[in-house]
């Protein structure tokens, strides 16, 4: 009877053991806590080693969305996946090439986490323990290839709400210039040329002035160009192959404003905490602004919760980013909406066929 006690504890313990193994990812040994990779290059929250990861990457939120997105790439192309905490990746490719796609969760303070840990395995050599150098670093070591960081591109594809009256439900909302309503950035500093931008100075202006949010300390950033006519360019191909009678799919160009909540942060006032809101109008309020940029007079096309991150850390590293969204919740006007499953589901599939277009014909 004894000796069945402990043979039954030991197998207990050994399948406590192997539960444990299959539900947290083994990192190994991280030697800097500071950048958290293991001695083969696996990075902390990504759980991927360099060479598993493409320059071309898809960001959604939703992890359940990776594998959605990787149903479009080439059959049998799939050479990678990684499940870690709410961080999901599979890579491929998509028309011959190389993409991946990968959630990054919900917010601004995820999304730092996944560009800081893109940026690891991009530009941290292993080999060398070294940083690879770009064109014009000094000293270049012989026979070490030079980084260029516009190889890195990246297109967030997801789901919003939109602040402006005319904006049609299920819509793709296209950015343009961004709204920072959060903090994440805040702790880097802007780029003199971002400073020095009329097109961002007006965009900080206006809000600041116009809305609630100078009580804010908002800040402004741009998705890459090249990101935005891309996906614009691939929105016309879409609805140019349609068949005849089919119904295209619509998109709007303009600002995103990114809030770091879903409730408050984005006007939303809920219960007992009506009364507390230091922006109550906010939806409002950006429903009304426009601003004079050099592309012309551009509106708030929607409200999410990433793509501020998205674009300015990007920005610093010279990688080419962007954002594309579906917008499922109309907020302001004589209607206030939320699209069908139907509608979402649909329009979720026309931009993720929309965003693999743009992002293999990038140069």
């Amino acid at each position: 009877f004894v000796l069945f006690l402990v043979a039954e504890s030991h197998f207990y313990k050994l399948f406590y053991k192997l539960l444990m193994s299959k539900a947290t990812p083994t990192h190994g040994l991280v030697k800097d806590p500071d950048l958290p990779v293991t001695a083969d290059g696996v990075t902390y929250h990504l759980n991927c080693k360099s060479d598993q990861l493409a320059d071309r990457i898809l960001l959604v939120g939703d992890p359940g969305r990776v594998d959605t997105v990787a149903a479009y790439f080439d059959a049998g192309s799939v050479r990678f996946r990684s499940e870690n905490r709410e961080i999901f990746i599979a890579t491929g490719t998509y028309k011959g090439t190389p993409v991946s796609v990968l959630s990054t969760g919900m917010g601004t303070d995820n999304v730092e986490i996944v560009i800081n840990e893109i940026h690891v395995l991009k530009e941290y050599d292993f080999e060398r323990s070294a940083w690879r150098p770009r064109a014009g670093d000094a000293n270049v070591p012989a026979g070490v290839k030079v980084f260029d960081p516009s190889s890195v591109k990246m297109i967030r594809v997801g789901t919003c709400g939109s602040p402006y009256p005319d904006m049609p439900l299920a819509a793709l909302a296209v950015t343009r210039h961004v709204i920072g309503m959060d903090n994440t950035c805040l702790y880097y500093k802007v780029k003199e040329e971002m400073q020095k931008s009329k097109d961002l100075q007006e965009v900080q202006r206006v809000v600041k002035e116009q809305t609630s949010l100078g009580a804010i300390d908002v800040y402004a950033t741009k998705a890459h160009p090249a990101i935005t006519n891309g996906i614009v360019a691939a929105c016309k191909t879409f609805n140019g192959n349609l068949p005849a009678g089919a119904k295209e799919q619509l998109y709007v160009v303009g600002a995103t404003a990114t809030a770091s909540g879903f409730y408050a942060c984005q006007g939303r006032a809920v219960g007992r905490f009506r009364e507390h809101l230091l922006a109550p109008k906010l939806v409002e309020e950006l429903s009304k602004v426009q601003f004079d940029v050099s592309e012309g007079k551009e509106i708030v096309a929607n409200i999410e919760m990433e793509t501020s991150a998205v674009c300015f850390l990007s920005h610093l590293l010279g990688y080419q980013a962007g954002s594309m969204c579906v917008v499922v919740a109309k907020r302001a006007g004589a209607e206030h909406l939320f699209t069908t499953s139907e509608q979402s589901g649909q329009g979720l599939k026309n931009a993720i066929q929309i965003a693999l277009e743009a992002i293999v014909a990038l140069q």
